[in-house]
């Protein structure tokens, strides 16, 4: 059983992005579990600038950062995967821990400090499509690793 653990900066979602996070995780739940936590503080709600907002960022999100866990920060320039590649990473690693990031993105400090960087395409896309497009592909990732036909 894989454990998947997902960090984003924002605000809880409305419900509608909710239910879709929950179908998702449920549809997973044969083969994984879920954790998707939300982080937002008041540090980061009065970062003026995209410096203090990145740090504001690394500082929230650099203690979730496990060592028995394949750290995978979700960054726009960094390299895409098809699905199958992305199965891979759940065929090489049972823990993992993906980050999603404020609206100005990392710290190069806390991108190396990640043990992969993903971009999920290059179209720029809210953090709650974001998260949507990122569970659909753990779930589709998980269906090739166990040979179920959901991916075909």
């Amino acid at each position: 059983m894989h454990k998947i653990l997902l960090y984003a900066i924002g605000k809880k979602e409305p419900g509608c992005y909710e239910c879709v996070y929950e179908e998702l995780i449920k549809n997973a739940k044969k083969y994984a579990t879920i954790e998707v936590v939300n982080i937002f503080n008041k540090k980061i709600n009065q970062a003026q600038n995209s410096g203090l907002a990145k740090e504001s960022y690394t500082l929230a999100l650099e203690p979730y950062l496990k060592k028995d866990y394949f750290n995978i920060a979700l960054h726009p320039k960094a390299k895409e995967l098809d699905s199958f590649e992305f199965a891979e990473l759940f065929n090489e690693h049972g823990k993992i821990a993906f980050f999603i990031g404020g609206a100005y993105g990392f710290e190069d400090g806390f991108l190396r400090r990640c043990d992969m960087r993903l971009s999920l395409s290059r179209l720029t896309m809210s953090h709650k499509i974001a998260k949507i497009v990122l569970l659909e592909q753990i779930f589709r990732a998980l269906t090739i690793v166990h040979n179920h036909p959901y991916h075909k």
